[in-house]
């Protein structure tokens, strides 16, 4: 009676333990919520078969000291460990994170900054000019946007610009900038950039100060350059830095006609609205998950413009699982990525 008591117990424990465990499986996209439990209930099935198998052989071995019996618990190890290495590996690193930046419980969206921005510029192409300051205004609030990035935007929009509250390197900075001071202003800059490559101001300003007041968009672009290889910076923030030192080298007459919205997504793509492009694209395929050529136009979008080759691997991956596409279509995407993906690292 022991045995049985103790079994069940055991199979409880090992089922939460798996269910929970399974969550940090690399592969779970988050797209379709049945694909994903089907795929964790299996991983927990064949967990649980193995860990009763496992439980009886040592049981038999400790009870009738039969060696057989504990050379097969041995090797019902070996499965569970390749089965679960990754998770475990995941959620250590998750673990890991948490020690490091315990503060934010909010789940993270690394898209938030792209809607933003877009959101931005489709108040501004639409003419709503009042409600695009009061939106950057209220971002530049909140803190979960670079402030400069913020400034430059009112600035375009022609609002009055408000005293916002710097950290004490970068006031300097600006006010070194506002009185000519450019290279005493570059050589803070570049300072705060070598304590903290990721810092989106400090970038940003000496983007800004290359472009527009030393005239050497060059300089500009070798600090965007640098500016997209951390791990941390968001393909939205990229995208604008790009735009910007365009404006700042080559600043519009304040009567410019307002930008006109291009009308297809490889007009989007041309005129580097990615956000914008792949958004209509995820539309596009919520409404015709037969559509393959968007499909193939979404992966190229985020391996080729946004460097997220992990997301396009994904997307790649869901083509393969999607019974509406043949073999010859899903081999043509398995080839373009592995093509996409070469042409990077060779850029790279």
């Amino acid at each position: 009676m022991f045995f049985f008591l103790a079994n069940l117990v055991v199979l409880t424990l090992a089922a939460l333990a798996s269910w929970r465990l399974s969550g940090y499986d690399t592969k779970l996209t988050g797209e379709n919520e049945t694909r994903d439990r089907v795929r964790r209930g299996v991983r927990c099935g064949i967990t649980l078969f193995l860990v009763e198998l496992g439980f009886w052989s040592l049981w038999r071995y400790w009870r009738y000291n039969d060696q057989t019996s504990g050379i097969v618990y041995l090797f019902v190890l070996l499965p569970l460990v390749a089965l679960w290495c990754g998770c475990l590996g995941e959620m250590v690193a998750h673990g890991f994170h948490w020690l490091v930046d315990p503060g934010d419980h909010r789940e993270f969206d690394p898209h938030k900054s792209r809607r933003d921005l877009d959101a931005i510029a489709s108040l501004i192409r639409q003419g709503r000019k009042e409600e695009a300051i009061q939106l950057c205004q209220s971002l530049k609030e909140s803190g979960e946007v670079s402030v400069v990035t913020m400034e430059t935007m009112l600035e375009k929009l022609g609002a009055k610009p408000d005293q916002v509250q710097k950290s004490r390197p970068l006031a300097e900075a600006y006010r070194l900038r506002a009185q000519g001071k450019s290279s005493e202003a570059e050589s803070m800059l570049h300072s705060l950039l070598l304590e903290n490559p990721s810092n989106v101001d400090a970038a940003l300003m000496l983007m800004r100060l290359y472009a527009e007041d030393m005239h050497r968009s060059d300089k500009a672009y070798e600090v965007l350059r640098s500016f997209e290889q951390q791990s941390h910076i968001t393909s939205g923030h990229v995208e604008f830095a790009r735009r910007s030192i365009a404006g700042w080298a080559n600043p519009r007459p304040k009567e410019a006609a307002v930008e006109v919205q291009p009308e297809s997504v490889d007009e989007l793509i041309a005129h580097r609205y990615f956000g914008t492009a792949i958004e209509v694209l995820e539309q596009k395929i919520k409404a015709q998950p037969q559509d393959f050529d968007s499909w193939l136009k979404l992966a190229g979008t985020h391996c080729q413009h946004c460097g997220n080759w992990r997301r396009a691997e994904k997307i790649v991956q869901q083509i393969e699982a999607n019974p509406a596409f043949r073999p010859e279509q899903i081999q043509l995407a398995k080839t373009r990525l592995k093509a996409w993906r070469e042409a990077k690292s060779q850029i790279g």
